[in-house]
């Protein structure tokens, strides 16, 4: 038996129905030969079973203990035998059945490129869901343009698996939230390009998660300085974290969470010996490339 081109690779949390829901619309894709990786993370309920009752051709991994969705997503890589990579958040869905198949044709156009960052829309298909819109230009004139960032959203996004391995993979130390931000940087590091393709929609339904107002309060704030700690040179590094911060203390004071933010600090303190055992600094090189992009100097991608 020949290894799928594409593995699709999701990370699972409860959401039973969500997952469901996703995994019957990825087996109506047409036009390319893929395998699904489920990871589920310890859910208490009955996630796992019902997944593998109602698709049991789905290859699904169960985490021993909660260790959230950077290690799961990893965990999927690891396991994956496609040389493409194609990851969803289990709150998606998605009604172009000829989505994974774009995919593979975008890489196929676009060799230079190591990763795609797919364009996730609102569940009435036609609004942008902003708040995954991290990329270093606005909204409002490049959510319909093509270019090259330095950011992707887990919600959906592709790569060619051998890029992933040899940046690293995600930072597990990070649990949840950042991670993303994270292997984009190493990625870019090592030289590789991630293109935005407004062409690659899903519908995202920002499902509510147990842990909502805890990566608001906690993993926000300590992962912003981990990230620094673990990736960016000493007066960038201050210059990220000291603004970032204290946005983070304002709105903890305003919001009635300074228990929660002195808790996240407290936190990134005793994992910075771990964050300084693993820090690889980005190349001089690397900034400049997002500067680039963010003033709107790099090259266009070819069609």
């Amino acid at each position: 038996m020949s290894s799928p081109k594409v593995s699709v690779v999701i990370p699972a949390y409860r959401r039973t129905e969500c997952v469901l829901l996703l995994l019957r619309d990825l087996f109506a894709q047409e036009g390319v030969e893929f395998e699904v990786i489920v990871v589920d993370d310890c859910s208490p309920d009955k996630t796992a079973d019902e997944i593998a009752r109602a698709f049991p051709e789905v290859r699904l991994f169960v985490n021993e203990e909660n260790s959230g969705p950077a290690v799961s997503r990893s965990r999927g890589i690891q396991e994956a035998r496609g040389e493409l990579i194609i990851g969803f958040d289990s709150d998606v869905s998605l009604p172009d059945t000829q989505l994974l198949k774009k995919a593979c044709e975008t890489f196929t156009r676009h060799p230079e490129v190591s990763g795609l960052a797919f364009r996730p829309l609102k569940p009435d298909g036609k609004e942008d869901d902003a708040p995954r819109w991290w990329h270093p230009v606005g909204i409002e004139s490049f959510a319909n343009r093509k270019f090259y960032t330095s950011y992707f959203s887990g919600t959906a996004y592709a790569f060619r698996r051998q890029a992933v391995l040899e940046a690293g993979l995600y930072p597990g130390l990070l649990y949840m939230h950042y991670e993303e931000v994270e292997l984009a940087f190493r990625l870019l590091d090592q030289g590789g390009q991630i293109l935005y393709c407004p062409h690659l929609t899903c519908l995202h339904h920002a499902n509510p998660v147990s842990r909502r107002s805890e990566i608001k309060v906690f993993y926000k704030p300590r992962n912003q300085v981990l990230i620094a700690l673990r990736n960016l040179p000493v007066l960038r590094g201050l210059a990220y974290v000291i603004p970032r911060v204290a946005y983070g203390l304002l709105t903890s004071v305003r919001g009635g969470h300074v228990k929660d933010f002195y808790r996240a600090m407290k936190s990134a303190l005793k994992l910075a010996p771990s964050c300084l055992e693993e820090r690889v600094v980005m190349k001089a090189a690397t900034w400049q490339r997002i500067a680039e992009i963010k003033n709107g100097l790099e090259p266009v991608a070819r069609p």
